[in-house]
């Protein structure tokens, strides 16, 4: 890491007003060469905050609307709106009790439960990364122009005076503030505490993970990238986060899975937020840190996962999870994507891009309810501080293979690989519904052919629902009906195998003759129908052999006349026999497939 934090004069000639106010009077802030933390320190610190606990945050929902010109918000609590002209370049950031925007060469900052502005400061153009608010001070984070490294810091107090102005080559993430202590992340793994007032750092935190924000939520101060620390009395143990002789820090990290997308829980402080939603916006995780301790101190008892839940967004679709196993418990079809949204007590709520926000319970993702923002917006920023949703009702359906069906219902080309977690997490349930869903994926448009291929193999592993199988079975491909798409003959064929389940055998049997039937699914349904076949099937295999036989010209249809003549054979009787010696004594068949045939007799 180079370059110490210098105050450069430069900067100071052309942006003018800005730097008023103090200066930095530490040269190694974000130096390595001071990368040391010391437990002492660190713990001064913490008692100095015990004695001035974060300011409760407003929960609120903010959007960017119009030609990202015009902010839009609501408040989550009473539902009151408010809306602020002024054009943009980055997403606005929620800090506490304040909103901070940037653009027009000038940041400002709003109040946040009334839309009005409290400040306003030149900036040179330089794009907004976050900020952090604790009612006396806003610490904002701004980046350099284009792909340029490096960070500029700014503390302002309530009268729009810039007290601190810190210039850096390093990478700096969203700050948090208390007590006129900001918290700023930077090098991907050091939360340096500065105290704005002082122009000094009283202390230094080394993390054992990326960590690139810091924020106050419920009464606490956390640090997070991956995962989550929350800053307690374990917090100097953070180095030791993978050390089990040791105490460690208060840390969550969620349980690993695959999820649709591979989202993230914090993007890292290089990925400033854009003006407009990008995919990381819409596939991302949620949590929200709670303790083990209801009601005692924000800091105190184990770190836990509120309400036992973490959440996950995929474009359009939802998704709730056990903070335990991660195991899947309840997903959620949206009528338009999510472009942000927060965790809170009791459930989660989404911020879509129509300005809805739409409230979901956390044990079964029911809705609660919704707030408006009023219009479409490009992106939206939600923050949860002491909200606390109302309590859920017990919902006797749908099941989660229903809601997982609905997800997968959604006719999207974008969707099509995300899709692919999601089926294999229905293939794992107990449920007939679940073999309905994989049937309709199947037959999907939109699906990826990889998707298609996991569904065929999940379908083909099915012991339930036989009867949406056989419902599938009687369609068959008809333009005219809309029918654009032959049913998964040979997964099903497997699956009925099996289960030694003949019920099947006369419309797999019908399927072998259907000319829209592929070659491979032919093929399996002739493999299947040789366990399943009965006598009645004679006549319409018989069918199917003469007209093949001399033709077969692929490997797959040349297994399928084999598995007829097997049945022929075993079940055809005296005519069914003599149906294959004719094959076998015909010029028309060839050689290698007559020998196959003589050895079935």
């Amino acid at each position: 890491m180079s370059a110490a934090v210098a105050v450069v004069v430069v900067f100071f000639l052309l942006l003018g007003p800005l730097a008023c106010g103090g200066a930095l009077t530490r040269a190694d802030l974000f130096s390595s060469e001071s990368s040391t933390e010391d437990a002492e320190a660190i713990e001064a610190v913490r008692r100095r905050i015990a004695r001035t606990r974060p300011a409760t945050g407003v929960d609120i929902a903010v959007g960017v609307a119009g030609n990202g010109d015009r902010i839009v918000a609501v408040l989550l609590d009473d539902g009151h709106k408010w809306t602020y002209a002024h054009p943009l370049d980055a997403r606005p950031a929620i800090a506490g009790q304040v909103i901070v925007g940037s653009g027009g060469g000038e940041i400002f900052c709003l109040d946040a439960r009334t839309g009005n502005k409290l400040w306003v400061r030149p900036t040179g153009g330089l794009p907004l990364v976050g900020a952090g608010d604790d009612g006396r001070y806003t610490v904002v984070t701004l980046g350099r122009s284009g792909t340029a490294r490096g960070s500029t810091l700014l503390a302002v107090d309530r009268f729009g005076d810039v007290n601190r102005q810190i210039e850096t080559d390093e990478s700096v993430g969203v700050p948090a503030v208390v007590g006129g202590l900001a918290f700023i992340p930077w090098g991907r793994k050091y939360i340096s505490v500065f105290d704005i007032v002082a122009g000094n750092e009283p202390a230094r935190i080394v993390f054992g993970e990326r960590v690139s924000h810091a924020w106050t939520q419920g009464g606490s101060i956390y640090f997070g990238d991956a995962g989550v620390y929350r800053f307690d009395e374990h917090i100097q143990h953070a180095p030791n986060v993978m050390d089990a002789t040791r105490e460690r820090a208060s840390h969550l990290m969620l349980p690993p899975r695959e999820l649709p997308g591979a989202p993230v829980l914090l993007p890292p402080a290089e990925e400033r937020p854009k003006l407009v939603a990008t995919v990381r916006d819409r596939v991302r995780t949620y949590v929200r840190p709670g303790s083990s301790k209801p009601g005692a101190a924000p800091d105190e008892g184990v770190l836990t996962v509120a309400s036992s839940r973490y959440y996950a967004t995929y474009f359009r679709i939802i998704m709730g999870f056990d903070a335990l196993r991660g195991r899947l418990a309840w997903v959620h079809t949206h009528a338009s994507d999510i472009i942000g949204a927060a965790a809170a007590e009791g459930g989660f709520l989404t911020c879509d891009e129509q300005g809805q926000v739409t409230f979901l319970g956390a044990r079964q993702g029911s809705t609660l309810g919704a707030r408006e923002l009023g219009e479409p917006v490009k992106s939206c920023v939600v923050q949860i501080d002491r909200l606390a949703l109302p309590a859920e009702r017990d919902r006797s359906a749908p099941s989660l293979a229903s809601d997982l069906a609905e997800a997968l219902r959604i006719s999207d080309p974008e969707l099509a690989a995300g899709k692919r977690p999601l089926i294999r997490e229905i293939a794992s349930l107990d449920d007939d519904i679940a073999t309905k869903a994989l049937i309709d994926a199947s037959v999907d448009p939109t699906l990826d052919p990889f998707v298609v291929a996991d569904v065929r193999a999940a379908l083909a592993s099915r012991r339930k629902g036989a009867s949406y199988m056989l419902s599938a079975l009687r369609a068959h491909y008809d333009f005219l009906k809309d029918a654009v798409k032959p049913p998964p003959v040979g997964p099903i064929a497997r699956a009925f195998a099996a289960m030694n389940d003949a019920s099947a055998a006369p419309l797999l049997t019908a399927h072998l003759l259907d000319p829209a039937t592929p070659e491979n699914d032919v093929q399996e349904a002739a493999l299947a129908l040789t366990t399943l076949a009965r006598p009645s099937e004679a006549p319409a295999l018989a069918q199917f052999f003469s007209l093949n036989y001399a033709s077969a010209a692929t490997p797959p249809i040349q297994s399928a006349v084999l598995s007829a003549a097997q049945i022929l054979v075993e079940q055809g009787g005296k005519d069914g026999r003599a149906i294959v010696e004719r094959a076998i004594a015909s010029q028309m068949t060839a050689p290698d497939l007559r020998a196959r045939l003589r050895a079935l007799r």
